[in-house]
């Protein structure tokens, strides 16, 4: 069955489409020249900044001029994430979309629904002219995924809106009414390569892949492998035991903000040091298994790596690997009052360059303050020996407080389905905590259809919940008549 067929018939065609075009972050160009040109088809004028935003304005319908002005908000960019067996090119391929169970999925690919729902429920509400509603502003913002780049480059003057709905949540019993903010940490470490071969060595390749992966927000405090640091805890047993010195750690990790889900590192060792490494990452797998028990698919590979490049010194070696190790990465406090992790970390990508290994990582929580914190412990122990920290990118925690549009829409949720939606603090970024911290008079929420395991290959977006949101969020719009 083709999702086109899925009702409502506007929304699954708007999400049909835009599986056709790639639109992973920094490549939203093509998806924005679409909606743009559909905008335009429909009778609007929007407008689209350097940024590749779209902001675009739907007047009330008639007898709702005096309704208040309500933004519609989601993001245009995925996270292209996929499964290694699969030949997917995120920057040229469509999105091949599967229905099963009542969920639609992709077909060994993240599916998009983390944003492009969003995105294909705000354009249907635009599309139709019969539905009656207030002022309505919409903005669909490029490249949120790196760090809400998008919406921090738009200007916000421009907004009118009393009220925001983000339609960046996944769970439609829950109206988000608070998440963390983040800062992104770049870092690196140096090495010299040796200058010759040792005699009686080999080099290996050690590989973690099969992991679940997931969204480091929503799935960090899940127990999930965190594969790059996984390399490092196998490199850090096999040192404690065996003189080793590392080439290089392959490119790894598909965005910051996602869990990676497979790494592998090239090592020079001794040969007759080989059994016994191998018998260090048996053990350290037997580990994992016990310890992590949703990876029903994560594997340990070791083999001999025919690569040619001389290895970093002892030194430089010892060194990262230590660093790398140890730096702080997961849960490191949890808020009690929502049930979810406060602040955290996630070591997200890594690549060897010509002489440092590089490293970016995402700190998120809540409270400013805690996230700074934890950040500058990320910086503090890479500046103290000798390597390079860089904070890249900040954005405020959007703090919970009493809300009269969450509670608007609470008791509507109330009064329509005869049972309660809660309100939450969620523990990943959505874009008003940036616009409400630059519009303080502002209410907002975040809300949404079911999604699961997004940023995965196993993304998958519940095709009756996404029918419950659209037709809510209509419903409600026509109840704020002033």
């Amino acid at each position: 069955m083709n999702i086109k067929n899925l009702k409502p018939a506007a929304v699954w065609e708007y999400f049909y489409n835009i599986c056709q075009i790639p639109h992973v972050s920094l490549s939203t160009h093509q998806i924005v020249d679409y909606l743009k040109e559909e905008l335009e088809r429909l009778g609007y004028s929007p407008y689209v900044d350097k940024a590749n935003n779209i902001f675009v304005r739907k007047p009330a319908y008639k007898g709702y001029e005096k309704a208040p002005v309500v933004l519609l908000q989601g993001h245009t960019d995925m996270v292209g994430s996929k499964d290694p067996t699969s030949q997917h090119d995120f920057f040229r391929d469509p999105i091949k979309t599967l229905i099963t169970d009542g969920w639609v999925h992709a077909k060994k690919t993240t599916l998009g629904a983390d944003n492009g729902i969003a995105i294909a429920i705000i354009m249907a509400i635009f599309a139709d002219r019969s539905l009656k509603h207030g002022p309505l502003e919409a903005l669909l913002t490029s490249d949120e995924e790196i760090g809400m780049v998008g919406i921090q480059a738009f200007d916000i003057k421009k907004i009118q809106a009393k009220y925001m709905i983000n339609l960046d949540n996944e769970n439609d019993q829950e109206i988000c009414i608070g998440c963390p903010g983040n800062i992104d940490v770049e870092t690196e470490l140096f090495f010299k390569r040796e200058t010759k071969s040792k005699p009686h060595t080999t080099n290996l390749r050690i590989e973690v892949k099969g992991g679940i992966g997931g969204h480091s927000g929503q799935t960090i405090g899940q127990k999930r492998v965190n594969a790059i640091k996984e390399i490092f805890n196998i490199l850090n047993f096999i040192r404690a035991e065996c003189p080793i010195s590392l080439i290089k750690i392959d490119r790894s990790g598909v965005a910051k903000n996602n869990i990676p889900y497979e790494c592998a590192a090239q090592i020079n060792v001794n040969e007759a040091d080989v059994p016994k490494i191998k018998k260090i990452i048996d053990h350290e797998f037997e580990m994992i298994r016990q310890e992590y028990s949703l990876e029903k698919d994560i594997q340990i590979i070791c083999n001999p790596s025919p690569i040619k490049v001389l290895p970093m010194s002892a030194k430089d070696s010892d060194l990262i690997i230590g660093v790398y190790a140890g730096v702080p990465n997961g849960v490191h406090s949890f808020n009690w009052k929502y049930n979810v992790p406060e602040t955290s970390s996630n070591l997200g990508l890594m690549e060897t360059r010509k002489n440092s290994v590089w490293a970016k990582f995402m700190v998120r929580s809540s409270y400013d303050q805690a996230q700074m914190r934890y950040a500058n412990r990320i910086k503090f122990l890479f500046n103290s020996v000798g390597g390079k920290a860089t904070q890249t990118a900040f954005v405020s925690g959007w703090l919970p407080r009493e809300n009269d549009l969450a509670n608007i829409y609470q008791k509507f949720y109330k009064k329509t389905f005869k049972k309660d939606a809660k309100q939450v603090l969620i523990n990943g970024g959505v874009e008003p905590a940036f616009v409400l911290s630059k519009k303080p008079e502002m209410l907002g929420i975040s809300i949404g259809p079911l999604m699961e395991e997004v940023h995965t290959k196993n993304e998958r977006l519940n095709i009756e919940s996404t029918q419950k949101i659209y037709k809510l969020l209509v419903s409600f719009l026509a109840s704020l008549k002033a």
